[in-house]
C-alpha cells in the first residue's frame, strides 16, 4: 500500500507518510484503506473513457485525499496538545511559546466602541478558543472596570454593576477577566498535558474610575486559585501541565497569585544586562523584554526588526544562559504603523497600522527561526492568520514556526 501511494505522491510526502503512520488517526485511515475494493483499476481504457467523470476518482484519488485529511486532522490534533511532546523536566523558561498582544480584540467590541474599535484597535482576528485551537498558549490581557448604571426605566436594577472587562485602550471588547479563565479552564480540563501563561496590566484610563481594580482582580483570581500556579524562576513544563501562570505588571495585593514584574521597558535597546524582575511569593527571577511598539517614525521598523532579532539572539547566547541560566524572555512582533485622529484628538494607533507592522514583523522573525532554538514567548498581533484585511501578517505562520523551534 504504501509503494503504491509513494508513486503517487512526491517523496516529500513519502516521507510524511512514514512519520505520521505511527499516529493512531494515520494507522486508522491506512487500515481502511487497505479494505478498499480495487477491482475498477483492471478497467480497460475505453471502459475508463466510457466512465462518467464523477466516476473517475480512483482508488489512488482516495488515498491521496485520505492522506491529506489525515494530515490536516493530525496537524489540528497538534495544535492542541503540542505541549504534550515536551518533557516534564523542561524548563518553561527555554521554551518557545506562542502569545497574543491584546488578546481579546478578536471578540470584537461592545455595541458603543464597534466602530471606533475596529477602526483603532483591532489586534486579533481570532478569539481565545481560536487562538487556542491554533496553538497559543501565552495571552495579554488589559482589564479594567466598567461601570452600569441602573437607567431610571430599570425596576430590578438599584446599585452600579461593575465588571472586570478587557480593554484596549479606552475600548471595551466583548470579553471579560472571568470569561477568559472560564474559556482557560474549559481548555485545559480538555488538553490537561497543556498550560496557558497570561500577561496583565491594568488598562487605565482617566475616563473610567478604576479604584476597585485591585480588590476585584484579587478576587476573581481567588476564585481561579485551583488553577494559578506561582512563579519561580526554574517552573517546569511539568508542574505548570493543566494550570495558569498569571504574570502582572501591576500590583494588586502585597504578594502575587502568580507573579509581578517590575521593569517592564519599551525601548528598542534590548539589553539583557539590565534585566526586569519577575516577583513570585517567594523566589525571584529576570526577565528580558522586547516591547518596542511605535514605528510610524521613520526607521521605526528597521529598529524594530533589529530589537526582535537582539533579543532572540540573547535568548540563544551561551552568553547569557551562563550568567543568567533561568532567564525569561518575551519578544513582541506588535506594534503599529500608522496613527490617525479619526476618532481622538491625539493621534492613536490604528488597526490597519497593526497589520502593517504585523506584515513586517511575523514575516521577518518566522524567517530566522530555524532549527531548534528558544524564542521565548513571541506576543504577536493577528495569530494564527495569515491574511487579515489587505495585509499578509503571517500569524500562523509564526506561531507554526514558534512551536517547531522547540
Amino acid at each position: 500500500m504504501i509503494r503504491v501511494v509513494l508513486f503517487f505522491c512526491p517523496k516529500k510526502i513519502g516521507n510524511i507518510i512514514k512519520t505520521l503512520r505511527r499516529a493512531p488517526i494515520i494507522k486508522y485511515v491506512f487500515v481502511n484503506l487497505q479494505n478498499t475494493p480495487t477491482s475498477h483499476l483492471n478497467t480497460s481504457p475505453q471502459q475508463h473513457l466510457n466512465t462518467p467523470p464523477q466516476q473517475h476518482l480512483t482508488t489512488m484519488h482516495k488515498i491521496f485525499l485520505s492522506l491529506l485529511l489525515s494530515v490536516a486532522a493530525f496537524t489540528s490534533t497538534y495544535a492542541y496538545d503540542w505541549l504534550a511532546r515536551i518533557d516534564d523536566d523542561r524548563r518553561v523558561c527555554r521554551l518557545s511559546i506562542p502569545g497574543t498582544h491584546d488578546a481579546c480584540t478578536g471578540y470584537g467590541f461592545l455595541p458603543q466602541d464597534t466602530l471606533a474599535g475596529n477602526y483603532i484597535a483591532r489586534t486579533q482576528e481570532l478569539n481565545i478558543s481560536e487562538q487556542w485551537a491554533v496553538g497559543v498558549r501565552a495571552f495579554d490581557l488589559r482589564p479594567d472596570v466598567r461601570e452600569e448604571k441602573p437607567t431610571k426605566s430599570s425596576k430590578k436594577a438599584k446599585e452600579t454593576k461593575r465588571t472586570l472587562q478587557i480593554y484596549h485602550g479606552e475600548f471595551a471588547t466583548q470579553q471579560t477577566f472571568n470569561g477568559v479563565f472560564n474559556v482557560l479552564r474549559d481548555s485545559l480540563q480538555a488538553h490537561p498535558t497543556e498550560f496557558a501563561i497570561i500577561i496583565m496590566q491594568h488598562e487605565r484610563s482617566a475616563n473610567r474610575d478604576g479604584s476597585t481594580w485591585e480588590a476585584m482582580v484579587d478576587y476573581a483570581l481567588a476564585e481561579n486559585s485551583d488553577l494559578i500556579v506561582d512563579f519561580r524562576p526554574d517552573l517546569t513544563v511539568g508542574q505548570l501541565r493543566g494550570r495558569i501562570l498569571v504574570l502582572s505588571r501591576d500590583t494588586y495585593r502585597p504578594t502575587p497569585r502568580g507573579g509581578y514584574i517590575e521593569g517592564w521597558r519599551f525601548d528598542a535597546e534590548v539589553d539583557w544586562q539590565k534585566p526586569a524582575t519577575m516577583h513570585g511569593y517567594a523566589m525571584e527571577g529576570t526577565l528580558c523584554v522586547q516591547d518596542f511598539y511605535n514605528m510610524t517614525w521613520e526607521g521605526g521598523t528597521t529598529a524594530k526588526l533589529e530589537a526582535i532579532e537582539r533579543l532572540l539572539k540573547a535568548a540563544n547566547s551561551e552568553e547569557v544562559a551562563k550568567q543568567y541560566p533561568n532567564m525569561w524572555f518575551i519578544n513582541h512582533t506588535s506594534g503599529f504603523k500608522y496613527t490617525s485622529t479619526e476618532f481622538t484628538k491625539e493621534p492613536v494607533s490604528t488597526s490597519e497600522g497593526y497589520r502593517a507592522n504585523a506584515a513586517d514583523t511575523n514575516k521577518f522573525l518566522a524567517e530566522r527561526i530555524k532549527g531548534r532554538m528558544t524564542t521565548g514567548l513571541v506576543m504577536m498581533d493577528f495569530a494564527g492568520v495569515d491574511r487579515s484585511d489587505n495585509y499578509d501578517v503571517m500569524g500562523k505562520r509564526l506561531v507554526q514556526a514558534v512551536i517547531n523551534s522547540n
